[in-house]
C-alpha cells in the first residue's frame, strides 16, 4: 500500500509516493498467495497491496527555521503549507522578520540576541534555553521536541560546511526515526530527502528559475531513477565515492525521482 502526500511550496508542488518496507513485504506475500488461491481473489489482494491510496488521516506539516542562510521574508510569507513554526536559535530572528510567530524557540542564544528570544516569547513562544557548551546542536535539540508530522526546514544552507553537513544528516536521521517527509528549502535552493522505496514528482511554477537538478547519495550506495531531465537515469547506481548525477537540466516543468535503494537528496 502506498501513501500519496502533496506539499505546496512557493516555487513548486511536490507529490510524494511513499511505500514503506512493510508494504513491500505485503506485496511479496500477496504474490506468494496468488499461487494458492483463486485468480479473482488474488487479483483483489494484489490490488489492495499495490495501488496508491490517499491518506485516511491528514498528517500536518511543520516549519522549522534554523540559523543558516536567511530565507527571504517574501518566501516565508508565501509559504502556507505549515501547521506551526519551530525555531533553532537565530532562526527565531528570521521567523520574526518574516512576520511569523514561533511556537517554540530552542537554542543557546549565541548567534542572536536575548531581545529576539523575548520578542518571540511575547508572541506566545515557549523558550528552551541551553548553555553554549553542550553536545547536541541547537537544531538537534529542537528536532527532539517537534510534534508528529512532515517537515519543511529552512535556514539550513549557507555558512560553514560542517554546519550544513550536520544539518542534512540530522534531518535525515529525523526522517528515518519519524517515518515522515522532510524538505530543506529556501528562496534559492531545495533538497528533498528520499529513502527507498520512495518517489516524488515535482512540478515547478517557473522553469527559468531552475538552474540545475542533482541527485546526491546520502548513503554509501543507492539506486535511483529520474525522468523529465536531459540525462534521465533508470535504476542507476550512485555511491558516495562517485557522486556523478549533478547539474542535470529540465526539459519541461515536471520531473520525477525514485529511490530504489539507499537514501538520496
Amino acid at each position: 500500500m502506498s501513501t500519496d502526500f502533496t506539499l505546496m511550496l512557493p516555487e513548486a508542488q511536490l507529490l510524494f509516493h511513499v511505500k514503506r518496507e512493510e508494504d513491500v513485504q505485503a506485496c511479496k506475500a500477496a504474490e506468494v498467495k496468488r499461487i494458492h488461491v483463486k485468480a479473482d481473489h488474488a487479483r483483489c489482494t494484489a490490488k489492495d497491496s499495490l495501488f496508491h491510496v490517499k491518506q485516511a488521516e491528514v498528517v500536518p506539516t511543520n516549519l522549522l527555521v534554523a540559523g543558516g542562510r536567511a530565507p527571504s521574508s517574501q518566501w516565508l510569507q508565501e509559504l502556507s503549507c505549515y501547521e506551526a513554526v519551530y525555531c533553532a536559535d537565530k532562526g527565531a530572528s528570521y521567523a520574526l522578520a518574516g512576520g511569523l510567530s514561533p511556537a517554540l524557540v530552542v537554542g543557546d542564544c549565541d548567534s542572536t540576541s536575548e531581545l529576539v528570544y523575548e520578542q518571540a516569547q511575547s508572541l506566545g513562544a515557549r523558550l528552551d534555553v541551553y548553555p553554549p557548551a553542550k553536545d547536541d546542536t541547537d537544531l538537534q535539540l529542537l528536532l527532539k521536541q517537534l510534534p508528529l508530522g512532515n517537515l519543511v526546514a529552512t535556514g539550513i544552507w549557507g555558512g560553514r560546511f560542517d554546519h550544513l553537513f550536520s544539518n542534512v544528516f540530522s534531518l535525515l536521521a529525523f526522517k528515518e526515526q519519524r517515518q515522515c517527509q522532510v524538505v530543506l528549502a529556501d528562496h534559492e535552493e531545495m533538497m528533498v530527502l528520499l529513502s527507498a522505496p520512495e518517489g516524488i514528482e515535482i512540478s515547478f511554477n517557473e522553469l527559468k528559475k531552475v538552474q540545475a537538478i542533482s541527485l546526491l547519495p546520502l548513503s554509501a550506495h543507492s539506486s535511483v531513477s529520474i525522468a523529465g531531465v536531459r540525462w534521465p537515469l533508470n535504476e542507476a547506481e550512485l555511491t558516495q565515492h562517485r557522486a556523478y548525477a549533478i547539474s542535470n537540466e529540465l526539459i519541461g516543468n515536471r520531473i520525477s525521482f525514485s529511490c530504489h535503494s539507499g537514501q538520496i537528496g
